[in-house]
């Protein structure tokens, strides 16, 4: 799984407009960079990859030999008084390793570090999926803003409208007091809607523990949405991150197995050394082996443990495959529909409302609608814009669920 390449190639259909390099923007790629760069969740995995990889070299190494000195029969009473009966013997003795314990400690060890390496990448996803999510949020409050803003200028340009009226004596004062009402409404919605903006700016740069050095970021959400199948999702289920993460448990477990299945092998310890007796002035050689007796496996109890939790982890598998299709198909219903809500606003509702407000502000104009009649289209055109940045949103949150989730790319266009 590679997700640094489909969130940046294809996940985030967002295309930067400016260079990240200008000091109040950011773009999502810069974000991406600053996280994995920065964010504390990942700091501890660089150590913990080099721990496994002096574990692998601990693993690695035989056993020692073994240098021995023994003295006998002396400082002793009678005969045995003093060194002139001794007897010195110099070994020197190996212990051999039988079942194959240092292949099998190896492939432990490196299982391990496998291990540590696939919840590094897990890790790394979750913190890039949480960085698209922050960096989403900024993007939609900032067209939010936008939107806030053009409404501001229609409520204006028909204040504008609504004074001319009322000093033509064509309409009593009340109504300039009422748009100019709505017109303020809108300006403390714009004022929520700044605060909410540098919240979720510092949100985001909270993902690389700093303070925001930006203002805005830069991007916008396009229409370039293409759904994929349930047999797509379903292939994508087989190789999604979680069950990637229980494949390499599973592999971590089978080499623990055979780690402790080696270590219940007896060794055998093999020496050889050089005796001297110095009663007869004489020296001979001195071979040794020994080999302890396994009369029970000294580690069934654990590799009995170990077999349970390698079918707990078959279990979670089989348990999380079930999860990961529900929730994608949940996912995939719920972008369908905002997908299929999308376009009947910018297709049906959002013309409509356009060809309405245009309609009854004329109408207006010539004295034959009433101001409640202009306020409430000039209120059916924003909240249908305000539906189609929210949908965008939403449907983007979707996408990056779904390939979270599956670690696929569905989202064809790119940075």
């Amino acid at each position: 799984m590679k997700f640094i390449h489909f969130v940046i190639v294809g996940l985030v259909g967002i295309s930067s407009c400016v260079s990240s390099a200008i000091a109040d923007e950011l773009s999502l790629r810069t974000a991406f960079e600053n996280a994995l760069r920065g964010n504390p969740n990942l700091q501890k995995y660089s150590y913990q990859l080099r721990m496994a990889e002096a574990e692998k070299l601990q693993a690695s190494l035989r056993p020692n030999p073994t240098l021995g000195l023994e003295f006998e029969n002396i400082l002793g009473t009678g005969e045995s008084s003093g060194f002139s009966n001794g007897q010195a013997t110099l070994s020197y003795s190996q212990l051999i390793e039988l079942g194959d314990k240092r292949k099998n400690r190896m492939a432990y060890a490196s299982a391990e570090q496998r291990q540590i390496a696939v919840e590094f990448e897990y890790a790394k996803n979750e913190v890039l999926a949480e960085t698209a999510l922050r960096f989403y949020e900024v993007l939609r409050i900032q067209a939010l803003l936008r939107w806030n803003q053009k409404h501001l200028q229609r409520l204006a340009d028909l204040h504008q409208l609504a004074k001319a009226r009322v000093q033509s004596a064509a309409v009593p004062p009340s109504e300039a007091t009422r748009v100019q009402l709505q017109h303020r409404q809108a300006e403390v919605r714009g004022e929520e809607l700044q605060g909410q903006l540098i919240a979720a700016i510092s949100s985001l740069s909270a993902m690389w523990a700093s303070k925001p050095n930006f203002e805005k970021v830069v991007g916008e959400f396009n229409n370039d949405f293409h759904i994929p199948s349930e047999v797509a999702v379903e292939n994508a289920i087989n190789e999604a991150p979680e069950l990637l993460r229980l494949l390499e448990s599973e592999r971590l477990i089978t080499a623990k197995i055979g780690s402790v299945n080696a270590a219940a092998t007896a060794d055998l310890n093999l020496g050889l050394g050089v005796r001297y007796n110095n009663q007869v002035d004489d020296a001979g050689l001195v071979l040794q082996a020994s080999m302890p007796l396994q009369l029970t496996n000294p580690k069934q109890g654990t590799l009995k443990a170990n077999k349970v939790e390698r079918e707990m982890v078959y279990e979670q598998q089989r348990l999380v495959r079930d999860k990961l299709r529900a929730f994608s198909n949940e996912l995939l219903v719920e972008l369908q529909t905002n997908v299929r809500y999308l376009q009947a606003v910018q297709s049906d509702l959002l013309p409509l409302a356009q060809r309405l407000e245009r309609e009854i502000n004329d109408g207006y104009e010539r004295g034959t609608h009433s101001l409640l009649t202009v306020l409430d289209a000039q209120h059916e055109l924003a909240q249908q814009e305000y539906l189609v940045i929210e949908r965008r949103a939403a449907i983007y949150r979707g996408f990056l669920q779904l390939e979270l989730l599956t670690g696929k790319t569905f989202l064809g266009s790119g940075l």
